[in-house]
């Protein structure tokens, strides 16, 4: 009776795993960093004229964690091209342009941060609560330069928008904004907050380390950094940020 008992057990979870698309085996490969095995799942997939736009956007994330941000591109545009009304392709190439950005001359990043813009903005008005077109946007507006449309009022609206769908995202994004304006104080207000929700993590309290530095508070800086590193020793922001507060002066 045990033994009938195992094997159905067995049989279970053997069916459980090959219910499994390789869509739905690639995202697990990927978010446990194999990228070699999601990209193997994903590449033969993407061959064609129609392929799967789910394939596609998931393969673009593959290219951007291997740095292959061009490449990235072209596979959301694809995805997008396929399923012009899912707010997830749209996303995806916002995210793709957003890396890419960043390896192209000063005349192309102006182009491609038009296109990033309008991807977010697409993925957002087709699903207003789709948290990576929201933190695209409010990114967007935090880094762009005013002459190219930024504007920390519009990236505080955003980020608002998704910190009523996910407090943690968005009190780290609210804490962002603050700190891009210099506004030290503000941005500690926000990090603090993260970190109370976030009590057992590292990087929050890196973040708090860091505004009490710039607002001249060195002692509770120094306390912030060495609590980051308890619950991350790991941490190579914190690392750098203790050791610099612990050389003596020149």
């Amino acid at each position: 009776m045990k033994t009938s008992v195992l094997l159905l057990l067995l049989l279970a979870t053997a069916l459980g795993s090959a219910a499994q698309t390789p869509v739905e085996q690639a995202t697990a490969a990927l978010k446990a960093g194999d990228l070699a095995t999601a990209d193997s799942l994903l590449s033969p997939l993407a061959a064609g004229e129609k392929p799967d736009p789910a394939v596609l956007q998931q393969l673009s994330l593959v290219r951007l964690r291997q740095n292959r941000a061009a490449e990235a591109v072209a596979l959301a545009e694809r995805a997008v091209k396929l399923a012009p009304d899912q707010a997830g392709a749209h996303a995806s190439l916002g995210q793709a342009l957003s890396q890419r950005i960043g390896e192209v001359g000063f005349m192309q990043q102006a182009m491609i941060a038009g296109r990033m813009r309008k991807a977010f903005e697409k993925a957002a008005e087709l699903d207003p609560q789709h948290l990576g077109a929201l933190i695209g946007l409010s990114r967007y507006y935090t880094n762009a330069p005013e002459i190219a449309g930024g504007s920390p009022v519009k990236a505080r609206e955003y980020a608002l928008r998704v910190h009523q769908l996910n407090p943690v995202l968005g009190e780290s994004e609210l804490g962002n904004i603050a700190e891009k304006q210099e506004d030290f104080a503000t941005a500690l207000t926000h990090y603090e907050a993260l970190a109370k929700l976030q009590a057992d993590h590292g990087r929050p309290h890196y973040l708090c380390g860091r505004m009490l530095v710039q607002l001249g508070r060195k002692d509770e800086a120094r306390t912030r950094f060495e609590t980051a590193l308890r619950h991350d020793p790991k941490l190579e922001a914190a690392q750098k940020a203790l050791a610099e507060l612990t050389q003596p002066a020149s």
